[in-house]
């Protein structure tokens, strides 16, 4: 039985890409709150563990995710967090800081795997064009009814509330927690899986209702599209075997990602819709110094067209950068982007390695996370990773560090935290935490 207090999903809501613009107060955290430690129940972390995504909104308060590993099967889980209620978390949720955690679903529940194993990315509400409204998708890694070197090849799922009338998961999909979960594509469905396999990262959605995304398996970017018989329709709209997970796509249909070969050498390209199909452009190559090496983590895209996203390596002192792509509209160069970095990462005490790409507000300013750095030292690193903020004015951005994690607070934050509506930023770490399996934390100012 699912709790009240964590609501069934009945509203529409629109993700156009990574990128969420509202106007929110600037942010300039001065604490931070472990919301919940994953692994406190059962002796495989029956409520997730690992989380690397990041945090998705939900209504009233609530925050959803993924984790690779735990759940009640050890082979990841969708999970829920929703404010303590005075009465205390109810039965089937989990006991947090002030927070109740709620497993939707684990993978592995069925023969074989086949809803799936191994969610990576974070999750998506997408918009009314879809088969049920305001719903929770996303991408496994692995399973599936089709085997990839001895494993499933991966999936495109959809988590949804149980229906109250009648009672139970509708025939064809899969029951959970008082909620079910539908496969919608089986990746490697096609011959020399001509599909993709191995899907990582989130979901965008254009007008039409079309869901786009990365295949890792050496492949590029998939489209998946309603066929108007109730199932879906996949093609690879774009080769690249050195994709990175993680797009964005603008309010006209353009889809932007990054890719990095071996060496780190890697280019920003944009995907457009024409007549004849998708055209695909290179508007951006890194050399290394000072622009960065291997780019990571899903671009973001503000109002104006601009780009923005982080590289791992590379900058003045091989730690990592964050760029932006601005359009040029005039001149002889109309129709291509300067680019210009923001900030290039300098030591370990101020973090290192950036690659989960960016959150921008209202106001432009930038957020992200380093997964080293910090000054502590973290079972090794040069410490467990930061929070930072890069403040605009005008043309310039000052860096400032937020937060420096330990092993307590956390460790390993992989994706940039979110902003709440009051200027709090909510993210993930990997691991650390109570029981080092990775936390959700908030920062707030």
């Amino acid at each position: 039985m699912k709790p009240t207090s964590l609501p069934r999903i009945t509203a529409t809501a629109t993700v156009l890409s990574v990128l969420l613009l509202i106007a929110l107060p600037k942010a300039q955290a001065q604490t931070e709150t472990v919301l919940y430690s994953f692994c406190s129940i059962g002796e495989f972390c029956n409520d997730g563990g690992v989380p690397n995504g990041p945090l998705t909104f939900g209504l009233y308060g609530n925050f959803y995710g993924t984790t690779p590993s735990g759940g009640a099967n050890g082979r990841g889980a969708v999970f829920g967090l929703y404010p303590e209620p005075a009465t205390g978390c109810e039965s089937g949720s989990n006991t947090g800081n002030g927070w109740c955690e709620f497993v939707l679903y684990s993978f592995c529940s069925i023969a074989n795997c086949a809803d799936g194993v191994q969610p990576e990315g974070n999750l998506a509400f997408l918009n009314g064009n879809l088969r049920r409204p305001g719903n929770l998708y996303g991408t496994t890694f692995g399973g599936g009814t089709n085997s990839c070197f001895g494993s499933g090849c991966g999936t495109v799922f959809e988590i949804f509330s149980e229906p109250l009338s009648p009672p139970g998961c509708p025939s064809g999909t899969n029951g959970g927690n008082g909620w079910c979960e539908a496969v919608l594509y089986n990746f490697c469905s096609l011959s020399d899986c001509a599909d993709g396999s191995f899907p990582s990262g989130n979901l965008v959605e254009d007008s039409a209702g079309n869901l786009y995304g990365t295949v890792l398996g050496g492949e590029g970017v998939f489209e998946l599209s309603p066929n108007g018989s109730g199932g879906w329709s996949e093609a690879l709209i774009y080769p690249d075997i050195n994709i990175q997970a993680g797009l964005a796509i603008d309010t006209a249909g353009a889809i932007y990602g990054v890719d990095a070969d071996s060496s780190g050498a890697g280019h920003v390209f944009k995907l457009s819709l024409s007549q004849s199909g998708w055209v695909a452009e290179n508007i951006h190559t890194f050399n290394g110094s000072p622009d960065g090496l291997y780019p990571n983590g899903p671009p973001a895209i503000d109002s104006e067209g601009k780009v923005y996203g982080t590289t791992t390596n590379g900058g003045s002192k091989n730690y990592g950068t964050v760029w932006k792509l601005t359009p040029v509209n005039t001149g002889k160069n109309k129709g291509t982007y300067k680019e210009s970095v923001l900030h290039s990462f300098t030591g370990e005490k101020t973090g290192e390695n950036p690659g989960g790409g960016v959150t921008l507000d209202s106001f432009g300013n930038i957020y992200s996370t380093t997964a080293s750095g910090g000054g502590t030292e973290c079972l090794g690193l040069n410490g467990c990773g930061t929070v930072f903020e890069l403040v605009v004015s005008g043309t310039t951005y000052k860096y400032q560090l937020l937060w420096s994690f330990n092993l307590a607070s956390g460790e390993l934050p992989y994706s940039s935290p979110i902003l709440g509506s009051s200027g709090n930023l909510y993210g993930v770490t990997s691991d650390g935490g109570a029981n080092d399996r990775g936390t959700v934390y908030e920062l707030t100012p």
